[in-house]
């Protein structure tokens, strides 16, 4: 994984098990001081490698961890 990558997905799995909810990609890419593209890029790598699922459902996506 990139470092982007890394960043995004250790800080979106640390506020899932803190709170037991993801943040929104507007709060990680301000937190991560990267724009909101380079996290939608990042959880796509993240999809594609295995390490996230995606769920869509109507007005709504989920994303669990894997692992």
């Amino acid at each position: 994984m990139d470092s982007i990558t890394t960043k995004v997905y250790y800080y979106m799995k640390s506020l899932a098990d803190k709170n037991g909810f993801l943040p929104t990609l507007r709060q990680t890419a301000e937190e991560l001081k990267v724009t909101v593209h380079e996290v939608e890029d990042a959880i796509s790598r993240l999809h594609e490698s295995g390490k996230i699922m995606i769920t869509d459902i109507p007005a709504k996506s989920i994303i669990e961890f894997v692992d």
